[in-house]
């Protein structure tokens, strides 16, 4: 009776190692079960065992990784592009981080390391996509660890040409507005108005604590990279990184004002917000503030003498014939002074707003075609801030080139890869003529942070209903920084998550290489003790005696286990007929 029922556990025993011998037992597990992916013909891991390696003819073949880091409210890609006999080129899509983002600095301090540590102190090219800290700030720090030059190009959009007579008449009323902002914030503050000068300066909180300088420094940074900066507009002929491999399309900005003066998609004309209306609302902001610098600190920081008698705070004590007793009277009945008018408040924070979006507008928007050049292979898009402005302006972006015409719809419909525009905020990705156009969707990548957001009251960001149609549309392939993804395959492409960033491993869908046989044969080894060892960790895990550090060390195997299940793409016989093969074992040995 007892040989019996020792027989009973050993088979029960030998049963769940064969089942959790590719199982996920961690919070990712119940979004891990997935169906086979799209286009290959590998099953789900499921039915993988821990002592037969499956059997593999083919690999896929790696066309592109996107490395995004976890910053929060904040942009940083690692864009890596294979080539034959060479080390990766290397394509770094901004770097900063949001001033009200908790450990920002710390973040961006890990970030730059590990860039450093990847890329080897060189990068091919450095983009920096439009003028807000949490797309810039992290240039100082890079410059720092990896040195001038140590990029081959910097890319950046038309508007930050200084030669250029259009983008400087932008750059003079957008530095003119931020003048008069935060000497608005700065009497807010003065007449007691928190939580008015806390809204605002969430908004201003996108061009850093300090106004023109401080960003000036992060662009300063941004082109001390490289010898070369690039100023690129939409249109013309693509830019040929590999040849017959890799190419970018830039979509946006526009070189149309009335475009870049359109911000908001869900207001139609009432919604579309104007550079040119700066003047009436900077004349409604500016009554207390004027021109000349009145001391050693930022104008900001400082009120001009004339300015202070509109205020009740400096008229009541520096302007009047009131004596120190009748003020100390009046102090203790009133409290007067403190008021500001809400009129006026409001016109500072849609000044502010209206300044955001037109920024965002300005971003430079980059569309990378993989393939050969007369094929039109599959896109990753890069869509930076990019506001409705923006977006509409694709429609019409036409490129000639390689016997063919390639549109902005065009590159929308093979776009693969979307990184969400301004952490999935809710105007800054077009609906009817962007995502819907995107048939081709298969991943979302969203830098963003809800709790950062509820902190600084920016209410709905990310936006749900933007993220409920990402998830619909890429089929569960929308992947945040703020949230656990897990490292699982995601139609072509392999996700592997780290505390630090996601890698994103885009695979060629139109073939697959061969493998050598000491190649297959390497593999297979490895993939026997590593699941030798994933069941064993997987057994504590269930037993609620695995180490901190043994978790850390199971998650990479499953990332390992997930690649190679991608590489070898085994077929459901081969890996039911090892299943059973390790069950009838372990029934024999029992």
């Amino acid at each position: 009776m007892a040989k019996a029922k020792a027989k009973a556990q050993t088979k029960a025993k030998a049963k769940a190692k064969a089942k959790t011998g590719a199982a996920r037992p961690d919070a990712a597990a119940k979004t891990a079960k997935k169906a086979e992916p799209a286009n290959t013909g590998a099953t789900a891991p499921a039915a993988t065992t821990a002592t037969t390696a499956p059997a593999a003819p083919t690999a896929v073949k790696r066309r592109a990784t996107v490395r995004m880091y976890r910053l929060g409210v904040g942009d940083c890609f690692l864009v890596s592009f294979p080539r034959d006999g060479a080390a990766d080129l290397r394509v770094l899509i901004d770097c900063g981080v949001h001033q009200s983002q908790t450990g920002g600095s710390d973040r961006i301090r890990e970030t730059v390391q590990d860039l450093k540590k990847v890329t080897g102190g060189k990068i091919d090219v450095v983009v920096g996509t439009h003028e807000h800290q949490d797309h810039l700030s992290g240039f100082p720090e890079l410059h720092k660890e990896l040195g001038t030059d140590c990029a081959g190009e910097i890319w950046t959009a038309w508007t930050e040409n200084t030669d250029d007579t259009f983008a400087k008449s932008l750059k003079t009323k957008k530095d003119k507005a931020l003048t008069a902002l935060y000497g608005a914030h700065t009497r807010m503050r003065l007449a007691g108005a928190a939580e008015q000068g806390d809204r605002l300066q969430s908004l201003l909180g996108f061009f850093g604590d300090e106004s023109g300088p401080k960003l000036k420094g992060f662009g300063q940074a941004l082109r001390a990279l490289s010898k070369t900066v690039r100023y690129l507009e939409p249109g013309g002929l693509p830019i040929e990184l590999i040849e017959d491999q890799v190419r970018v399309f830039v979509l946006g900005p526009p070189r149309d004002r009335e475009l870049l003066e359109q911000s908001d998609p869900s207001k139609k004309e009432k919604g579309q917000v104007y550079f040119g209306a700066y003047m009436g609302l900077l004349e409604q902001v500016e009554p207390a503030l004027g021109d000349e610098p009145v001391g050693p600190f930022d104008d900001r920081f400082s009120l001009p003498l004339v300015g202070t008698k509109a205020l009740p705070f400096f008229k009541e004590r520096y302007w009047s014939d009131t004596t120190d007793e009748d003020l100390e009277q009046r102090i203790d009945n009133t409290q007067d002074w403190r008021r500001i008018d809400a009129d006026w408040m409001g016109v500072a924070t849609t000044l502010a707003m209206q300044l955001d979006e037109d920024t965002n507008n300005t971003s430079l928007v980059l569309a990378f075609e993989l393939g050969p050049k007369r094929e039109g292979g599959p896109v990753m898009l890069f869509a930076a801030d990019a506001q409705v402005g923006n977006w509409l302006s694709w429609q019409k972006v036409k490129f000639d080139f390689a016997g063919r015409t390639v549109t902005g719809p065009d590159l929308l419909k093979r776009t693969v890869l979307y990184k969400v525009g301004h952490h999935a905020s809710h105007n800054a990705t077009l609906n009817t003529l962007g995502l819907e156009l995107m048939t081709s969707l298969e991943l979302a990548l969203v830098p963003t942070d809800s709790a950062m957001a509820k902190k600084v009251n920016w209410g709905t960001l990310p936006w749900p209903p933007l993220l409920d149609r990402l998830k619909e549309k890429t089929n569960g392939g929308m992947v945040r920084t703020d949230e656990a993804f897990g490292s699982k395959q995601v139609a072509s492409a392999n996700v592997t998550e780290t505390p630090l960033y996601y890698d994103v491993e885009i695979g060629h869908t139109g073939g697959a290489a061969t493998l050598s046989a000491a190649e297959k044969e390497k593999l297979e080894a490895h993939w026997i003790a590593i699941n030798q060892r994933r069941v064993y960790l997987i057994d504590r895990k269930l037993a609620a005696t695995i180490k901190p550090e043994e978790e850390a060390e199971l998650r990479e195997i499953e990332a390992l286990v997930d690649r190679y299940l991608s590489v070898m793409q085994p077929s459901g016989r081969d890996l039911l007929a090892s299943m059973r093969e390790a069950l009838d074992q372990a029934d024999g040995r029992a």
